[in-house]
C-alpha cells in the first residue's frame, strides 16, 4: 500500500477546510463523517465521503483507480490521512482524493504522524453547551406556565446527555457536536421575542413547541462526531419519534390538559410545513405556524452562514447552494452606476 506522500510546498500541515480553495492541494488529516459506496457510469465502484475539521465539512470523492490501491475498510468515526486537490463541481468544491488511509492503519504502517491532533477535526458549537442547557431549561422555569413546564423540564432532565452532544442535522444546518441545542436555542429566543410582537398567542404553547420540536432528533442521529441515522431514525424520522417522546412523557405523568397536549403535539408533527417536507400535517394553529417558521429561518441562516464563511475569493456571490437554491450575495460594493452624457 503507497504511503502517504512528503508535505510539498502547496500544502500545509492542516489548512482548515472553510479555508481550501480550487486547486488547492492537501495532504493532512480529516474526520470521516460520511462514507458510501457507489457505481460510477462506466459500473465501476468509487466512494463518496464528507469529511470534516473543527471548521467545517466537504464532499470528497475516492475514484476507482485510488480505492484500488487505498482498500479501506473505512467507517464514519474514522480519522483519516488524505492526499487530494480540491476542485469545483457544479459550482461546490469537492476533494478528489489520490490516497487515504485510516490513522489507525499508517500507525501500523510505522508512518509519522506528529501533525495529526485530533482536536482540529471535531466540529462543535462555538457555544458553551452546559450553558445552552441551562438557558432552555431556564427559559422553561420561568416562561412556561404548568402543567407544560412540568412536561418540558422533565423531557430536557432525561435527555441532557443527549442534547449535549446531538447536531441538529448530518450535514446540512449545525451538523455538529451541540448543534441540536445551538439551533433549539435560537428558535426558543425567536419565539421569545416574537410573542412580544404578538401577545395574544399562547406564550407558553409556543414556547414548549419551539423547545421541543426537534427533540426526536436525539433518536434520529447516532454518533454524533460522524453523524449517521438510527434504524428508527431513516423508518420514523425525527417528527415521528419526537412526538412519541413528548406522548409517552405525558402519559406518564398523568398530563392533565388533554386539549393542550394534542396543541403541543400538533406543533412538533406541522414543524417542517408541508407534506413534501416531512410532516404529516400541515400547521392549522398560530403557535404551530411561529414555529415552523421560526426553525425554517434559524437553519436557512445558518446555511447561508456556512456556505459564506466557505467562499473567501474575490467574486461577489457564492457558488450555487444546491438545498438553497442559489448562490448568495457575499456584501461586495455595488458597481456604481456610469454617468451618461447627453
Amino acid at each position: 500500500m503507497m504511503a502517504l506522500l512528503p508535505m510539498t510546498r502547496t500544502a500545509v500541515a492542516h489548512q482548515n477546510i472553510d479555508q481550501l480553495q480550487e486547486g488547492a492541494l492537501v495532504h493532512q488529516f480529516f474526520l470521516l463523517r460520511q462514507v458510501e459506496d457507489r457505481t460510477d457510469k462506466t459500473g465501476k465502484p468509487y466512494l463518496s465521503l464528507v469529511l470534516g475539521d473543527k471548521s467545517s465539512t466537504i464532499v470528497a470523492r475516492v475514484w476507482n483507480k485510488t480505492l484500488v490501491k487505498c482498500p479501506g475498510p473505512f467507517a464514519p468515526g474514522d480519522y483519516v490521512g488524505v492526499q487530494g486537490q480540491v476542485d469545483a463541481y457544479k459550482g461546490e468544491l469537492q476533494l478528489t482524493v489520490n490516497y487515504i488511509n485510516t490513522v489507525q492503519a499508517l500507525e501500523a504502517l510505522g508512518k509519522d504522524l506528529k501533525d495529526f491532533d485530533p482536536e482540529l477535526l471535531h466540529l462543535a458549537t462555538p457555544f458553551d453547551r452546559q450553558q445552552l442547557w441551562q438557558d432552555l431549561r431556564q427559559l422553561a422555569e420561568a416562561h412556561i406556565q404548568p402543567p407544560l413546564s412540568q412536561l418540558v423540564l422533565r423531557l430536557l432532565d432525561r435527555y441532557q446527555e443527549l442534547l449535549l452532544v446531538c447536531p441538529a442535522a448530518r450535514l446540512y444546518h449545525h451538523p455538529y457536536l451541540g448543534g441540536l441545542l445551538e439551533h433549539t436555542w435560537f428558535v426558543a429566543r425567536h419565539a421569545q421575542a416574537s410573542l412580544a410582537v404578538y401577545p395574544d398567542l399562547n406564550p407558553s404553547l409556543a414556547l414548549a413547541g419551539a423547545l421541543l420540536h426537534d427533540l426526536g432528533k436525539v433518536k434520529e442521529i447516532a454518533n454524533p462526531t460522524a453523524p449517521e441515522l438510527t434504524v428508527p431514525g431513516q423508518l420514523l424520522g425525527h417528527i415521528v419519534l419526537g412526538w412519541e417522546m413528548v406522548r409517552e412523557e405525558a402519559r406518564a405523568m398523568e398530563f392533565p390538559d388533554a386539549n393542550l397536549l394534542i396543541q403541543l403535539e400538533h406543533i412538533i408533527l406541522a414543524h417542517h410545513g408541508a407534506l413534501e417536507f416531512g410532516s404529516p400535517v400541515q400547521p392549522k394553529t398560530r403557535e404551530a405556524l411561529l414555529v415552523y417558521c421560526l426553525d425554517d429561518l434559524d437553519a436557512k441562516l445558518k446555511m447561508m452562514s456556512t456556505h459564506l464563511q466557505s467562499h473567501s475569493g474575490d467574486s461577489d456571490f457564492t457558488s450555487y447552494h444546491r438545498v438553497l437554491q442559489r448562490g448568495l450575495y457575499k456584501g461586495g460594493k455595488t458597481a456604481p452606476e456610469k454617468n451618461s452624457e447627453k
